[in-house]
């Protein structure tokens, strides 16, 4: 069969901003691919940067897999995308979304491409259209599962212009959209979260103690766009992946994520450790709760959800439909990479319970940046089974700068926790 790995991307791609160093390489990734399914040809069709296809070096392909054709920024829309793949005269067509940077949207361009192909029946792995959008935006989120009986965070959904222009027109006296909305606020338990609606992960969070404080966040000239402001659940966090495919979904234990002072797992702080498989957690429950949320939005492919673990229930905080910054952990601890994982999936060779027996034990963290032969002596330690290094050029504050990211894995835990105060003595400069 014909194989295309596709991807899209709606940012301007800056190849003197960023250096990305990732070891192994997506090229040995594909190495790995083709070898194993000699029987089948494949494909990448994607923009750049190109996520977990392409590695780079500035604009140009730093290394390719023999096995593999590449076709790369073959055009911008979806359209152009879906014309590209179909040269490619596929029999499957696999979504390797990926996030971008402010509006984490890729996911609504790819699911476009998707139905495309499928008009033209090509067999496609990636999420229906009204899915991406609904999981585009936080508010529409949890509005559809709470609809569908799921535990999620109280919360208000603030709209912007209505919030700051209602109160403007010419027979307008009082802005009672802003009066309403305040109103529910202070009915919630502090402290609170406020979100963008549409941005990614947890940057540009906004923790608040009190409704003082909420009103006035809301009120400022830093309240610029929807807002969701959502009670902050106390109790531990956590994160999974899961890999919906023809048959079934498959459902990875969840790992459990790191905090920061005021209780939020930072993206670039945070340490995930895990499986978690104590029934404690009602592991057996969390995964009915995800294969319901699978078939309420009809998912059909790779998609994460962050979650808390709060007086014996489950809250579902947020479905992002796409790889993540956990696809590497997981695909690591498997002995795998997260493209042979969508490959396996849409070739219905996933099996929950043996994954479920073969991951080992894993943890995924930040380290300051280091210099490329200092990568490559992290990278043969004994348990380093992944090294992602992102720097940004163009960044002038020292936080900005970037960060290596390190999966280490181990059948026995003790491993993992040894190296990675090791590492951590080692490497880890004071900021």
């Amino acid at each position: 069969m014909n194989i295309v790995f596709f991807s899209t991307s709606a940012v301007h791609f800056e190849k003197e901003k960023l250096k990305v160093t990732q070891i192994p390489s997506c090229k040995e990734n594909f190495d790995v691919i083709v070898k194993r399914f000699p029987e089948h040809k494949f494909f990448c069709v994607t923009q750049k940067p190109g996520d977990f296809l392409l590695d780079l070096d500035g604009s140009e392909l730093k290394e390719k897999c023999e096995g593999v054709t590449y076709i790369v920024d073959s055009g911008i829309s979806a359209e152009e995308t879906a014309a590209a793949v179909l040269k490619c005269n596929p029999d499957i067509a696999i979504a390797a979304t990926f996030w971008t940077v402010p509006f984490d949207w890729q996911g609504m361009k790819d699911s476009m491409t998707a139905e495309i192909l499928e008009r033209n029946g090509v067999k496609v792995f990636a999420h229906p259209v009204k899915s991406s959008l609904v999981c585009f935006d936080k508010a529409r989120t949890h509005e559809v599962l709470q609809k569908a009986g799921i535990d999620v965070a109280p919360s208000v959904y603030v709209n912007h212009q209505l919030f700051w222009c209602a109160g403007n027109k010419g027979k307008v006296r009082e802005n009672v959209y802003k009066d309403s909305v305040l109103f529910e606020i202070a009915k919630l338990k502090f402290p609170v979260v406020i979100k963008d609606t549409t941005g990614l992960s947890s940057y540009g969070m906004e923790v608040c103690t009190s409704f003082d404080e909420v009103k006035r966040f809301l009120c400022s000239k830093r309240n610029n766009s929807d807002r969701v402001v959502e009670q902050l659940i106390c109790g531990q966090q956590f994160g999974t992946e899961v890999y919906c495919g023809e048959r079934n979904c498959v459902v990875f234990n969840p790992l459990e994520f790191s905090v920061n002072k005021y209780g939020i797992t930072s993206p670039k702080l945070s340490i995930k450790k895990g499986p978690v498989t104590d029934e404690k957690h009602k592991i057996g429950e969390l995964k009915k709760l995800l294969q319901k949320i699978a078939d309420e939005l009809k998912l059909n492919g790779v998609f994460q959800v962050d979650l808390v673990f709060s007086e014996g229930k489950w809250f579902v905080i947020e479905i992002n439909p796409r790889l993540s910054g956990m696809s590497w952990t997981y695909a690591a601890a498997l002995k795998k990479s997260p493209v042979e994982l969508l490959l396996e999936n849409a070739l219905g060779l996933l099996n929950e319970n043996q994954f479920c027996r073969e991951m080992m034990y894993t943890v995924n963290f930040k380290l300051p940046l280091q210099e490329k032969d200092t990568l490559k002596n992290i990278s043969g330690r004994k348990h380093v089974r992944y090294v992602h290094q992102i720097e940004n050029l163009a960044a002038r504050q020292e936080r900005e700068k970037g960060y290596l990211e390190v999966v280490l894995c181990s059948d026995d835990m003790a491993d993992i926790e040894n190296e990675y105060v090791s590492m951590k003595n080692e490497f880890e400069k004071v900021s």
